[in-house]
C-alpha cells in the first residue's frame, strides 16, 4: 500500500467525525510533540516503540556532509520518493504534509493468536500539529484516493473508524492531538483505553522514566524503547517460527537487563547512536574497569581496524562459572578443554590464565610477500603479567607446528628477538615475541612483524582519523571498537580490481552502497557506565564533509 493511501485511511476519521466542529470538540491546543506525550496513549504491555522525527532542521543537519556522489545519489532518491509516493496527484509535502504531521511513534504489542495477521500487533501514533491544516490534506485526499468501505465503531466515547481497502482492514482514531492506526481493532482500543487513564507507558514508573530522560544526544531523528527487555527477546523468538525456544539459562541471564533505550542523533562531526540499558547489578558478574588504553600506542598509524579491551582472564573465569548452570555453554567449554588437552595444554592455566591485561586485536594494510592477494594482514598484542606461562604456551605451539611440517625458526627484526613459522614455498605467514616486558604480539604476515617492531611513528594514537574518532566518545571505557574507512575502502578497491577486473559497471544499488561508505570518514565504538545500574554503548559514524563538485 503507498504512503498516500496509507495517509488517507488515517485521515477518513477526521471527516467521518465531522471535520472542524469534531476537531474543535476534541480540543487540539497545546500540541507536545515528544515521546513522552505519545508514550501516553501506548499501552502499558507494549514491548517496544520507536519514535521517528519529523523535524527537518535535525535532517538538515546531514547536508553539511557527504561527498558529491552521495550528495547526487541522495537528491535523486529523494525527488524519485515524492514522485512515486505522490504520483499522479497535486500533493506537496512541504504544502500538505509538514504544517500538521508531527513526529510518529510506532510501537509493537503482544501477539495474542498464532493466527494472528503480520504486522497486526502494530500500533502507529501520529502527533497532529495543526488541526486545520489536517483538515484542509484531509479533504483534499478525499477528492483524490479513492477509498474502500468504511465503518464506525464507538468504543469508550470515541469513534473508531474501520476502512476495507484493497483487500486490507485498517482502524484508526483521533485522540486529542494524537492519529492512532492498526491493522487490528485491540491496538487501537488498547490506545483509547490509555488515554482514558488506564496504564500507558507513560504512567507506569520507571518504565515513563525512559521516555522523560534525556540521552544526551544532539539533533536526534530517532529513538527506541524497550521496557522489559526479555519479554522483547521471548516476543521476537515467538514470532519466528524458525528460532528455537530460549533456555531456561538464557532466560536467566537475560533477567540482568531491565529496559534498553536507543537514539540515533546528527553532531558536528557525523551520525552518533547510543543504546543505554538499564541493568540489575547484583546479575553483572562483570565489574566495569576503564581501560587504560596504553596498547594503543603499539600500532602503526597504518592501522585500520582495531578492537580494544582487557581482563580476558576474568571474562573466562566467569564464563566458565556461568557453564555450571548452562549445560549447552558447558557442552562447548568442554569441547574446547578436549581440543586444548589433546596437545597437552590446559586451557584455564596455559591459554586464558595469562591474559590478565590489556589487549588489541589491529588489521594492517599491506601488500607485501604473503599478504599480496588480500592486501591485508592481522595482528593481537596480549599485555600480561605472567611472561613465563605466556611464552612457554608460545614454544609448546611452535613444536607443535614442527611437527606439521611448519619451519619454525628464531630470527631478529629490527633489533628484536622474533619466532617466524613458515610455509616452504609461500613464506613466512606468522611471527610472534615481545615488544617489551610484558607485551606479547602474533603476527600474520611477515610485513605485519616488520611493522609492529619498527617503534611506529607516528603511531595510531597519533592519527587524525583516529583521534578524530575515539574524541568523539567517552574517555572512560572498556575498549574501543576502531575502523577507518579510507584505508578499508582503498583495501576493498584494490582486491576487487585485482581479482574481478573485468567486472562491468556496478549496478545502481551497488553504486549507491559504495557512495555512502565512501562517504564514511570513520566508525568508533565503545561501552561505559555511568553507575553500577545504568551501562552504555555508544558509537560514532564520522562523515566526511561536504565538498562541491
Amino acid at each position: 500500500m503507498s504512503f498516500k493511501k496509507f495517509l488517507a485511511i488515517g485521515t477518513t476519521l477526521v471527516l467521518v467525525g465531522g471535520g472542524a466542529a469534531y476537531l474543535y470538540a476534541k480540543g487540539f491546543w497545546g500540541v507536545a510533540d515528544t515521546p513522552a506525550a505519545s508514550a501516553k496513549v501506548i499501552p502499558d504491555e507494549a514491548v517496544m516503540a520507536g519514535f521517528i522525527s519529523t523535524d527537518p532542521q535535525s535532517w538538515m543537519k546531514l547536508q553539511k556532509f557527504g561527498t558529491p556522489e552521495l550528495q547526487t545519489l541522495v537528491n535523486q532518491s529523494l525527488e524519485n520518493l515524492q514522485a512515486e509516493t505522490f504520483k499522479d496527484s497535486q500533493i506537496s509535502y512541504e504544502e500538505d504534509l509538514k504544517p500538521w504531521l508531527g513526529n510518529v511513534m510506532v510501537a509493537v504489542l503482544p501477539t495474542t493468536s498464532a493466527e494472528a495477521v503480520e504486522d497486526s500487533n502494530l500500533l502507529t501514533v501520529v502527533t497532529i500539529k495543526n488541526k486545520f491544516s489536517l483538515l484542509k490534506f484531509a479533504n483534499q485526499l478525499k477528492t483524490e484516493e479513492k477509498l474502500g468501505r468504511t465503518d464506525e465503531i464507538d468504543y469508550n466515547g470515541f469513534t473508531i473508524v474501520e476502512t476495507i481497502d484493497e483487500g486490507q482492514t485498517f482502524y484508526s482514531a483521533v485522540l486529542r492531538q494524537h492519529l492512532v492506526i492498526s491493522e487490528d481493532l485491540k491496538p487501537v482500543q488498547l490506545a483509547i483505553d490509555s488515554y482514558k487513564g488506564e496504564p500507558s507507558l507513560a504512567s507506569e514508573g520507571n518504565i515513563a522514566k525512559l521516555f522523560s530522560q534525556d540521552m544526551d544526544l544532539l539533533n536526534p531523528v530517532a529513538k527506541f524503547y524497550i521496557p522489559d527487555y526479555t519479554a522483547f527477546v521471548q516476543e521476537m523468538v515467538a514470532n519466528n517460527p524458525g528460532v528455537a525456544p530460549l533456555p531456561p539459562a538464557t532466560l536467566e541471564q537475560l533477567q540482568a537487563f531491565k529496559s534498553v533505550k536507543m537514539g540515533v542523533g546528527i553532531d558536528d562531526v557525523g551520525i552518533r547512536l547510543k543504546t543505554i540499558a538499564n541493568v540489575e547489578p547484583s546479575d553483572i558478574q562483570v565489574e566495569f574497569q576503564p581501560n587504560p588504553g596504553q596498547i594503543i600506542s603499539q600500532f602503526p598509524a597504518s592501522t585500520m581496524m582495531l578492537l580494544t579491551g582487557n581482563g580476558i582472564s576474568q571474562g573466562w573465569e566467569i564464563m566458565s562459572q556461568s557453564a555450571q548452570t548452562d549445560p549447552q555453554l558447558q557442552q562447548g567449554l568442554n569441547s574446547l578443554r578436549s581440543a586444548a588437552n589433546s596437545i597437552n595444554l590446559d586451557v584455564d592455566q596455559d591459554i586464558f590464565g595469562w591474559m590478565d591485561g590489556e589487549f588489541a586485536i589491529g588489521v594492517i594494510p599491506s601488500r607485501e610477500g604473503i599478504l599480496a592477494p588480500i592486501g591485508f594482514g592481522g595482528v593481537i598484542v596480549f599485555q600480561t603479567s605472567d611472561r613465563a606461562t605466556a611464552q612457554a604456551t608460545l614454544t609448546q605451539l611452535d613444536t607443535l607446528a614442527q611437527q606439521n611440517t611448519i619451519q619454525v625458526s628464531p630470527t631478529t627484526v629490527q633489533g628484536e628477538s622474533v619466532t617466524e613459522w613458515t610455509i616452504p614455498g609461500q613464506g613466512t605467514w606468522l611471527g610472534h615475541g615481545w615488544l617489551n616486558q610484558n607485551s606479547l604480539f602474533i603476527a600474520i604476515g611477515e610485513p605485519i612483524v616488520e611493522k609492529m617492531l619498527a617503534n611506529p611513528e607516528p603511531s595510531l594514537d597519533q592519527s587524525e582519523s583516529f583521534i578524530t574518532v575515539t574524541e568523539a566518545l567517552p574517555e572512560s571505557n572498556s575498549g574501543y571498537f576502531y575502523l577507518d574507512m579510507d584505508k578499508t575502502m582503498t583495501v576493498v578497491n584494490d582486491f576487487l580490481e585485482n581479482t574481478t577486473p573485468d567486472t562491468p559497471e556496478p549496478d545502481p544499488d551497488t553504486q549507491t552502497a559504495l557512495a555512502i561508505l565512501n562517504s564514511v570518514q570513520g566508525i568508533g565504538g565503545t561501552v561505559t557506565q555511568d553507575n553500577p545500574s545504568t551501562h552504555i554503548f555508544e558509537m560514532i559514524v564520522t562523515l566526511k564533509p561536504k565538498t562541491e563538485n
